[in-house]
């Protein structure tokens, strides 16, 4: 295992819509077991009600001196974040989403995992289980299956766990869609390098552990996976990437 003592790790948030979590999300990054090295925050152009005069008010947070701000008038998207993380100091890298509130020993967890199994470790974990139609296995791994032991995943969403050389590979090829499937065109070019993707445990009795301590979150009405013709792009999209080489676990 990894000496915890001797590790420096860069976080990458990301908000857009969501900043009323943000001084939370701080908060419960800054109380890691693990003490961060640095925190970036991304933060794109809020949608059309949000002015930016706005958007710079609503980036002024508790604990916000111990946050590098990269603040646009514009939206990039989701990309932007695996962009940056080449750009970081720490040796590893944990990018959150905006609905993502880990429990404290959120990063020693992941820390435990990553290198003795060579792993990008994440919060929510998919496994397929058809080529022609988007079927996975249910409960997914993290909060919902509650998992007491690291699984091995095709995908992991949430937050991103990772050493931060391997964010190159990010960028071996350009992904299909710049504002959706970022985690499995990530998962994809990792393997490529036999590194894999899992889900560190996330014991019922032990929030500590966990990737986000509230998952319900992620299901509000600005979430992206909502969208009513998200599942079809989704499809599309891993589909995209098993023609191109990749292979899930049970296919």
């Amino acid at each position: 295992m990894v000496s915890i003592k001797k590790v420096n790790i860069s976080i990458i948030l990301t908000a857009w819509a969501r900043p009323q979590y943000l001084e939370e999300q701080v908060e419960r990054v800054l109380n890691q077991t693990v003490h961060p090295h640095e925190i970036i925050l991304w933060y794109n152009k809020p949608p059309p009600k949000t002015g930016f005069l706005e958007m710079r008010q609503r980036t002024s947070f508790k604990n916000e001196k111990y946050v590098k701000k990269i603040l646009c008038d514009y939206n990039f998207g989701i990309i932007p974040r695996f962009s940056i993380a080449s750009c970081m100091e720490g040796e590893y890298v944990c990018i959150f989403d905006d609905d993502t509130l880990p429990g404290e020993r959120w990063l020693e967890n992941c820390l435990n995992y990553v290198d003795s199994e060579k792993t990008l470790c994440g919060t929510i974990g998919l496994r397929y289980l058809s080529k022609t139609e988007l079927k996975t296995e249910k409960p997914r791994m993290g909060w919902e299956a509650m998992n007491t032991k690291l699984e091995f995943v095709d995908l992991v969403g949430h937050s991103w766990f990772f050493r931060r050389e391997w964010a190159k590979y990010f960028w071996d090829e350009v992904p299909r869609l710049h504002n959706f499937g970022e985690d499995i065109h990530f998962c994809s070019m990792l393997q490529r390098h036999g590194i894999r993707a899992a889900c560190p445990p996330h014991p019922r009795d032990d929030k500590s552990l966990w990737g986000s301590i509230r998952p319900e979150l992620g299901i509000d009405k600005v979430a992206i996976s909502i969208n009513k013709n998200r599942s079809k792009d989704f499809w599309n999209v891993v589909k995209y990437e098993i023609e191109n080489g990749y292979n899930p676990i049970h296919l």
